[in-house]
C-alpha cells in the first residue's frame, strides 16, 4: 500500500473517533450547564449562545495562524496538535465545576483543536490530484457519519453512566487518534529556506497575497456563507417544528429526527460528490449543490405537516453534504501546496466566522417576520453562492502543483529521511 493512502487511512479513522467524541457530548451541553447549577431555562440558553459564538469565534482568530504554521513547519504537527488539545480539553470537561470554566474550556477548544482543516489540509497536500476529490469526499463522509453517530451513542452512555463519565470516554476516544497519527502517518514535507534560517510566529502579508487569487476569496466567501446558513436555523428549527405539531407528546424526538436525516443523506452525498467532482468537474458539481440547496429550502418555508419538513430535510441533505468536499477540492487546485495550510486555515475562519453570527441573525429574521422566513433567508444566501461560484470560479485551475512537483522531488532528494518526514 502506497503511503499517501495509508495516509489517508489513518487519518479518516482518526477523524471518526475524534469527531463521535466530540459530538456524542456537545448536545447534553445545555442539560450539563444545568448540573453545574443554572437554575432556569432562559440562563440555560444564554450561557449555550455564549458556548457556541466563544468557540466559533477564537476558532475563526486562530486558524489561519494554525494554517500559516502548517505550510511552515508541516501538516502532520498541527492534526497532532489539534487532536490531542481536544482530547486534554474533553477531559477538561469532564472536571468542570461550573459554567465559566466550560466556557473558557470551550474558547480554548477553538484556539488549539481544528482537527477538520487540519487533516483535510494534510490530505489536500499528499493526496495524489486525479484522487483529491474523492479523498476529501470521502472524509467529509466520515465526518457526516460520525456526527450522527456520536449523539445517538452519547446521549445513550449519558443516560447510563451520566454526562462527566462520557467526557472522559470521549477524550480516550480521541487520544488512541492522536497516537495513531502521531504513529502511523508519515508526511513527505520539506521546510523552505525561510523557515530553516528564520522562524516567525505570525501571518505575513506575503503568505496571504501568494495564496490567494480572486477565485479563493470566493470560495472562501462560500465557505463563510454555508456556516452561516446552515446556522441561521439552529435557533428556529426545534420551535418551528413544535408549531407545526404542538400537542405531539414525542416532539423531543421529531426534533432529532429533523435534525439528523440531514446528516445521514449528507454522508452518502459527501461520498458521491468526490467522484461526481473528480469526473465532471468540481465547479459543475458545486453550482449543482448549491443550486439545489436554493431550490430545497424555499418549501420549508410553507409545509404544512412535520412529516413533509423531515422528507425536504432529507433532500436538502443531498445538496448540502456535496457542498464541502467540492468546495475543499476546489480550493486545493486554486492555491499553491505550499500555501494550502493558510488557505484551508482561512476556509476554517470563513465557516467559523458565519457559524458565529447565524444563530442570532436566524433568531432575528424570525422574531421580525415569523419563523418561515429564515428558510427563505437561507436560500437567498445559497442563491447569492451560486452566483458568486458561477461568475468568480473557473472550470478548470491552472496546475500548479503539477508545475511545483518537481521542485518539491529535488528537495526531497536534498534532504535526509527523517527531514522529509518531518513531523512523524
Amino acid at each position: 500500500m502506497t503511503q499517501w493512502k495509508r495516509n489517508f487511512i489513518v487519518l479518516c479513522g482518526a477523524q471518526f473517533l475524534t469527531l463521535m467524541g466530540f459530538s456524542a457530548y456537545y448536545p447534553f451541553i445545555a442539560f450539563y450547564v444545568q448540573e453545574l447549577g443554572v437554575d432556569t431555562y432562559a440562563a440555560a440558553l444564554a450561557w449555550m449562545a455564549a458556548f457556541s459564538t466563544g468557540g466559533a469565534v477564537s476558532m475563526m482568530i486562530a486558524s489561519p495562524i494554525w494554517g500559516s504554521l502548517a505550510d511552515r513547519f508541516g501538516r502532520k504537527p498541527m492534526v497532532v496538535r489539534a487532536t490531542f488539545a481536544s482530547a486534554l480539553i474533553a477531559f477538561g470537561y469532564s472536571i468542570a465545576q461550573t459554567p465559566s470554566q466550560l466556557l473558557i474550556l470551550r474558547i480554548a477548544q477553538g484556539f488549539l483543536a481544528g482537527t477538520i482543516s487540519a487533516s483535510q489540509t494534510l490530505i489536500a497536500s499528499e493526496v495524489p490530484e486525479k484522487n483529491l476529490g474523492r479523498s476529501l469526499g470521502t472524509m467529509q463522509t466520515v465526518q457526516y457519519v460520525s456526527q450522527a453517530l456520536g449523539p445517538l451513542l452519547g446521549g445513550f452512555a449519558a443516560d447510563i453512566l451520566g454526562y462527566r463519565n462520557v467526557f472522559i470516554i470521549s477524550g480516550c476516544m480521541t487520544l488512541i487518534s492522536g497516537v495513531s497519527v502521531t504513529a502511523l502517518v508519515r508526511e513527505s514535507f520539506v521546510p523552505t529556506v525561510r523557515v530553516v534560517k528564520r522562524v516567525r510566529l505570525r501571518l505575513g502579508r506575503q503568505d496571504l497575497s501568494s495564496a490567494i487569487s480572486r477565485s479563493t476569496l470566493a470560495l472562501l466567501a462560500t465557505r463563510a456563507g454555508s456556516g452561516f446558513a446552515i446556522t441561521v436555523m439552529s435557533s428556529v428549527l426545534s420551535l418551528y417544528i413544535q408549531s407545526l405539531d404542538p400537542g405531539n407528546p414525542r416532539l423531543a424526538t421529531l426534533a432529532g429526527a429533523v435534525n439528523s436525516v440531514s446528516a445521514v443523506t449528507s454522508s452518502g452525498a459527501a461520498f458521491a460528490a468526490g467522484y461526481l467532482g473528480d469526473r465532471f468537474g468540481q465547479k459543475t458539481v458545486l453550482q449543482a449543490c448549491t443550486i439545489g440547496a436554493t431550490l430545497i429550502y424555499i418549501p420549508q418555508a410553507f409545509v404544512g405537516s412535520v412529516n413533509h419538513l423531515l422528507l425536504l430535510r432529507a433532500v436538502q441533505g443531498l445538496f448540502l453534504g456535496g457542498m464541502l468536499p467540492t468546495v475543499s477540492a476546489l480550493l486545493a487546485q486554486s492555491s499553491p501546496p505550499d500555501k494550502r495550510g493558510v488557505v484551508f486555515g482561512l476556509a476554517t475562519s470563513a465557516a467559523a466566522g458565519g457559524q458565529a453570527i447565524g444563530p442570532a441573525l436566524g433568531a432575528a429574521a424570525a422574531n421580525a417576520w415569523g419563523m418561515p422566513s429564515t428558510f427563505l433567508v437561507t436560500a437567498s444566501i445559497y442563491a447569492m453562492l451560486a452566483g458568486l461560484v458561477a461568475a468568480l470560479v473557473p472550470a478548470r485551475f491552472s496546475q500548479r502543483a503539477n508545475q511545483e512537483e518537481p521542485e518539491r522531488e529535488v528537495a526531497l532528494e536534498e534532504v535526509n529521511g527523517e527531514t522529509g518526514a518531518n513531523g512523524s
